[in-house]
């Protein structure tokens, strides 16, 4: 996961070597500070088995399995306006959930 202000990141765990991340000067000052922490590691690691691989499993039966292939439907048709000759329209249809 990843921390962010004002729509920029500064700070991301990431979980293939098991630390954080620093982007600017502040992230960088609490990734050092915080892979520094063994109890903010372990309580991270926690998390991550807690919420990340608990609800990856649920999301992958409830969602994924669930899935099926979409009906395309490509077309040539005339644009609104412009000096295109004709526009290009895909369309995509019957895809998960089926209720849709």
């Amino acid at each position: 996961y990843s921390h962010s202000y004002n729509k920029v990141e500064f700070l991301r765990s990431d979980s293939n070597v098991g630390k954080y991340v620093g982007f600017r000067e502040f992230g960088m000052k609490n990734a050092e500070r915080w892979n520094n922490d063994p109890h903010v590691l372990s309580w991270r690691r926690a998390q991550k088995e807690m919420f990340c691989h608990h609800n990856s499993e649920v999301w992958y039966r409830k969602v994924l399995l669930r899935s099926v292939k979409p009906s395309v439907r490509l077309h040539s048709t005339a644009p609104p306006g412009g000096h295109h000759p004709a526009m290009l329209v895909c369309s995509a249809y019957d895809f998960y959930p089926k209720q849709i």
